[in-house]
């Protein structure tokens, strides 16, 4: 699951005018891969400043995919992909607009996507990945991107990394 918050918290914006300092207002992006149970997560400040939230998803998404292309071949080369990895592994996002980028539909808004993000592209057409939508509510990666207030909706999510798991 990969996700991103677009800009600052709203905790983390001056309550009072002052002098914003460049960089500070960055997206987030963090993902969460489950293997029988959480086995990486991630979240980092973004690298490029974000112009609208799809664009801070597909970073997000970028990143989740290029952490599975390393895990796919640290497992070849162990011998045991086929044992642990399927031959298409779906990563989710909760924002609509990324789904889409990922199967080649796109916007006026998202064609400047700079061209190290097209792995996400190639992979899909690949077939090693599938970009699939999932609702905010129940994206585990939604725990590194915000600042839980709602302790109900962090709750929830623990809940759904502490989930009992069996062997499809």
């Amino acid at each position: 699951m990969s996700d991103a918050n677009w800009g600052p918290q709203d905790a983390s914006l001056p309550k009072a005018p002052v002098e914003l300092p460049l960089f500070i207002s960055r997206s987030m992006s963090a993902f969460y891969v489950d293997l029988l149970g959480p086995i990486h997560w991630m979240s980092k400040c973004q690298h490029v400043t974000a112009g609208i939230s799809a664009e801070a998803e597909i970073y997000a998404t970028n990143e989740c995919v290029k952490f599975l292309l390393e895990l796919s071949q640290i497992l070849e080369f162990l011998g045991v992909r086929d044992l642990f990895m399927p031959p298409n592994t779906i990563v989710f996002n909760d924002n609509a607009a990324c789904v889409n980028w990922s199967k080649r539909t796109t916007t006026k808004g998202l064609r400047h996507i700079q061209m190290r993000e097209n792995i996400v592209r190639e992979q899909v057409e690949n077939n090693f990945v599938s970009i699939k939508h999932i609702g905010g509510k129940v994206n585990i990666a939604d725990l590194f991107t915000k600042e839980m207030r709602d302790t109900t909706h962090f709750v929830q999510l623990r809940n759904l990394i502490m989930r009992p798991r069996s062997i499809p």
